[in-house]
């Protein structure tokens, strides 16, 4: 990635932090002081932002509106914030830290833990449509969020982790590869949604940033693995890449900030293998 590409990508993340604090402004009360505290530690802090980054930059792409888009992405954010908390729980991976730093059960508390993170999905539903204005995209609001509801349903990311905790820790790529599908490709899925859903596209378009979306996820998924050691060889991953070059060429120049986010995935990985 050039020098500027990696400012790009802290201006955006500062834009969704920012975003992000004002959402959780808007919630809790005295009653629950203790839970809205664990739910703004678990969202706000050290984080790439990576799904929200990628809405903002499918919407400038496809010319929809920023600020509702970056509302989208920020409902996306705390949906994902959410399943790191239950991730983490002791019933679940039991993960004592999270984003180099001590996982909300740890400092505020298994019971805690869960109430913050059943808040974060009520949050990030209503976010999507308690904003006043933008009526005329009320129809497209409400068909996001439920979007994002389905997202986590038994077919979405609750089925993930719960056949995450049926597999052994040495389980098969092809195992591997379907828990991806179902934990980490839907908030992409989403992410690209929430920088489309409001922009007027053609079918093919959509396609093409639906293929896009999926095929995101699971890049940035091989990439963690690889940095964690648990993929092999960087082949499926190289090829991955260029799945994803490929739905964005038609785009044309106004897909270099996604090609960015491709480079960006590349950069990590690369970074990696030198040390």
């Amino acid at each position: 990635m050039t020098l500027d590409s990696t400012a790009d990508l802290h201006s955006e993340r500062l834009t969704v932090d920012s975003f992000l604090s004002q959402v959780l402004s808007l919630e809790g009360s005295s009653g629950t002081s203790i839970v809205h505290d664990a739910m703004r530690y678990a969202v706000l802090g050290s984080a790439q932002r990576i799904r929200p980054i990628l809405a903002l930059r499918v919407a400038h792409m496809v010319q929809a509106p920023v600020d509702l888009a970056l509302r989208l992405a920020a409902s996306v954010e705390l949906l994902h914030c959410a399943s790191l908390v239950v991730d983490d729980l002791p019933c679940m991976d039991d993960s004592p830290y999270r984003r180099d730093k001590a996982s909300v059960h740890v400092k505020f508390g298994e019971a805690t833990a869960v109430l913050a993170a059943f808040g974060l999905v009520a949050l990030a539903a209503r976010s999507i449509l308690e904003t006043p204005g933008h009526d005329e995209y009320r129809s497209r609001l409400i068909e996001f969020q439920l979007a994002l509801l389905r997202s986590m349903d038994c077919s979405g990311l609750i089925a993930g982790q719960a056949l995450d905790l049926q597999l052994p820790r040495t389980s098969s790529p092809q195992s591997s590869c379907e828990i991806s599908e179902l934990k980490t490709v839907p908030l992409f899925s989403l992410a690209v949604k929430a920088g489309s859903l409001l922009a007027n596209l053609e079918a093919n378009e959509k396609a093409l940033l639906n293929c896009f979306g999926r095929e995101f996820g699971l890049a940035f998924q091989m990439s963690d693995d690889l940095l964690d050691g648990e993929l092999a060889s960087p082949e499926p991953f190289e090829e991955k890449l260029c799945t994803l070059r490929a739905a964005v060429r038609p785009f044309g120049a106004a897909s270099r900030p996604l090609e960015d986010l491709i480079d960006y995935l590349h950069a990590r990985v690369s970074a990696a293998r030198v040390r």
